[in-house]
């Protein structure tokens, strides 16, 4: 980046229901990461519409924030994943009023040759997703954890201090 180059600004995308528990973890990071970026970058509260999703983040750096189930990690767990080279698992997951999920929207994406140029994947592992707006222990600790991780991600990629 040339010294008078304003670095590109990150798109945030929070995915999930936030009156839904531990779904809730990426509103609740995007609250948090509004506060402190303000004019640093965009922000979008996207619950589960993928279709929308899809033609906001053509040719943009995109930061998603989402809870996953994992049979595998602990509830609370940090999973980093990069969208457009990491292989994205299929999902059961109907939350969606069109039934699309993750992996088909960047599949969709890639058809429409609508992707974004960068797609950073945060997910915290989730236990609870039933009503309520409050989210466990294990998942609130685990989103202020990823909230540091990401932040210094994105710090270190615009060269900010």
């Amino acid at each position: 980046m040339k010294q008078n180059e304003t670095p590109e600004r990150w798109l945030l995308v929070s995915l999930g229901n936030r009156f839904r528990g531990d779904d809730g973890v990426g509103p609740y990071l995007l609250d948090r990461l509004r506060s402190q970026l303000k004019e640093n970058a965009d922000f979008l509260e996207s619950g589960n519409d993928m279709i929308t999703l899809v033609g906001r983040w053509k040719d943009r750096q995109v930061c998603l924030l989402d809870a996953v189930f994992s049979d595998e990690q602990p509830s609370g767990d940090l999973i980093r994943v990069n969208g457009l080279a990491d292989v994205i698992a299929p999902s059961v997951c109907t939350t969606s009023s069109h039934g699309f999920n993750l992996r088909e929207a960047i599949d969709l994406g890639k058809a429409l040759d609508s992707l974004p140029r960068r797609l950073e994947i945060f997910a915290i592992c989730a236990q609870n997703i039933t009503c309520g707006d409050h989210l466990t222990a294990e998942v609130k600790s685990g989103a202020e954890r990823a909230e540091q991780e990401l932040l210094a991600f994105l710090l270190a990629d615009t060269g900010e201090s």
